[in-house]
């Protein structure tokens, strides 16, 4: 496990062999959640998102060094802040991730960025489980304590790689060097 020097929330966990691969989860995005009954309003439209990102199995070789920036976030701190703030605000308005997701992706961004100037030809997506990775039970297997409906520490996820020539010429066809 690697530490940031600057930001001791976010690492970087080599996870060759350890990804837990499940297609499945390309179709949580359609799930309903509360104001969303079709699920996510991204999917169908954002090339990093289902079905339009690719696969896992064409976007990585599984054989080759691959690792996940795992970028945590004290949600349950945030939410006591907020009601401290908004005394009048109910419990889901006060973890609502508008409010904080946007902070928490850009560094999850800027360590990726960051892995891209040290590693030469390395790329990444932020939205891994949109190819198929199974990210809550990819992250349990490198022992970071996520929760499925986290109360406390929320954890946003990226996926780093270095190219492979095969699968990287055929991306350039389609398009696109970073999935975000």
């Amino acid at each position: 496990m690697t530490l940031r020097q600057n930001d001791p929330a976010t690492r970087i966990l080599k996870v060759r062999g350890k990804l837990v691969v499940d297609y499945r989860t390309r179709e949580w995005c359609t799930l309903p959640y509360p104001n969303h009954p079709h699920g996510c309003p991204n999917y169908q439209k954002r090339q990093s998102c289902p079905p339009q990102a690719p696969r896992i199995d064409k976007w990585l070789d599984l054989s080759r060094p691959h690792w996940l920036v795992v970028a945590g976030f004290d949600l349950a701190a945030f939410a006591r802040k907020m009601k401290r703030l908004h005394p009048k605000w109910s419990d889901r308005q006060c973890r609502c991730l508008l409010y904080w997701q946007p902070s928490v992706r850009a560094r999850l961004l800027s360590t990726c960025r960051e892995f891209q100037s040290a590693h030469p030809g390395s790329v990444f997506t932020l939205i891994p489980e949109a190819m198929g990775v199974h990210v809550i039970k990819t992250v349990r297997a490198l022992h970071v304590p996520i929760e499925i409906r986290p109360r406390r520490t929320v954890f946003k996820v990226g996926l780093l790689r270095y190219p492979n020539q095969v699968l990287d010429d055929k991306r350039r066809v389609d398009g696109g060097e970073n999935d975000q």
